[in-house]
């Protein structure tokens, strides 16, 4: 940032105040950072950038699978508004796994993002390694909740969905739907 500072004409704090945000430098200083950005192809590098911060700009984002179609629409959901909202978001998968779960976790630890959005595997989850996780990220659980561990939960009931949808099956005499799991995450 350095060298690009330099180049640009502007000192190194205001670089790096206008990489943080923009509008809060003058908008002469802001064009010439900008024309100096497109003249020299320079990309500051985020996760230096967010050493020296106390908040980053980064969202981490964890689901079991990818190819389920739920936790795809999730993820991309969540990706976009991450995006919307001016913040890079950091996607893993754990396929499944117990220790990929785990490592995904201690990796979004060192990126020290703003918070966490994690679908954890459930039942298969080192459930101490997720509560010291919690501990020290900003985490909201998605889709499975792990009792005592955190302080936000988004879910469904899904005891109450299966007692309504038989409910509405019976009244109704409409032939049930068929909804083929080959591989369930968490039976």
């Amino acid at each position: 940032m350095e060298d690009f500072a330099a180049a640009s004409g502007v000192s190194r704090p205001t670089v790096s105040k206008y990489f943080h945000d923009p509008g809060s430098v003058r908008k002469s200083t802001r064009e010439r950072i900008e024309a100096a950005l497109e003249q020299y192809d320079y990309r500051p590098n985020i996760y230096a950038m967010n050493q020296n911060r106390q908040l980053t700009k980064s969202v981490g984002i964890m689901v079991p699978y990818l190819a389920d179609p739920v936790f795809a629409e999730i993820a991309r959901t969540l990706e976009r508004r991450c995006i919307e909202a001016g913040f890079h978001a950091t996607l893993f998968s754990s396929h499944g796994e117990r220790k990929l779960e785990n490592e995904a976790l201690d990796d979004l630890r060192s990126l020290r993002p703003s918070g966490v959005l994690l679908a954890p595997l459930g039942r298969s989850s080192d459930r101490d390694h997720i509560a010291r996780f919690c501990e020290e990220v900003p985490t909201v659980l998605l889709d499975r909740n792990i009792a005592g561990i955190g302080e936000a939960f988004v879910g469904s009931d899904n005891q109450s969905f299966v007692s309504q949808s038989v409910d509405y099956l019976t009244r109704t005499g409409e032939p049930p739907c068929f909804f083929e799991m080959r591989n369930p995450g968490n039976p």
